[in-house]
């Protein structure tokens, strides 16, 4: 699938000692960000949870992951490229869930939220990147809240652009 990725933030620096020891983030932080996205009028804006090596931002490989309640356990969905698939779920907010991932290697890593869009597979048009280029704005505004978004918007990076990612080979 075609992405465009924008605006990437270091949310949480994790470190990690000899061995590759559990990393525990709390569901609600996930969650807050999902809701702002279901709550707005995105048709191609999303949030992408990753966890990157702290040295170089490169995707961590995960050996295990799981989602904890005090009563039941979920299997977490990932990827290799160190993608967090978290489901968008109310009660696992209100029975205050953790995220628990153990990375295959040791070493540090970092979990970096991404502000990007999922594109058609095929015919892209230009007025659908100037409208993913606008969802994109005002999604990074929406997710920074009115204290940040409005009265210190300086301290939000500047949009630059868009890139694509194409998974496959681009027609010439």
């Amino acid at each position: 699938m075609n992405k465009l990725t924008s605006w990437v933030s270091p949310l949480l620096i994790l470190s990690f000692s000899a061995a590759a020891e559990p990393v525990v983030m709390s569901y609600d932080g996930f969650y807050d960000r999902m809701e702002v996205v279901n709550e707005g009028e995105y048709q191609y804006a999303q949030v992408g949870f990753y966890l990157k090596t702290y040295a170089d931002a490169k995707p961590c490989e995960i050996a295990a992951g799981e989602i904890l309640t005090e009563k039941q356990s979920y299997p977490l969905t990932y990827d290799d490229q160190g993608q967090l698939f978290l489901p968008f779920d109310k009660e696992l907010d209100t029975h205050k869930a953790m995220v628990v991932v153990t990375p295959a290697n040791a070493g540090g890593c970092q979990l970096s939220i991404q502000i990007e869009a999922k594109m058609p597979q095929q015919g892209i048009t230009a007025g659908q990147l100037y409208q993913v280029n606008n969802e994109l704005e005002e999604l990074l505004a929406d997710l920074s809240g009115f204290f940040v978004g409005t009265l210190m918007s300086f301290l939000l990076p500047d949009q630059q652009g868009i890139q694509l990612h194409f998974t496959g080979s681009v027609p010439t």
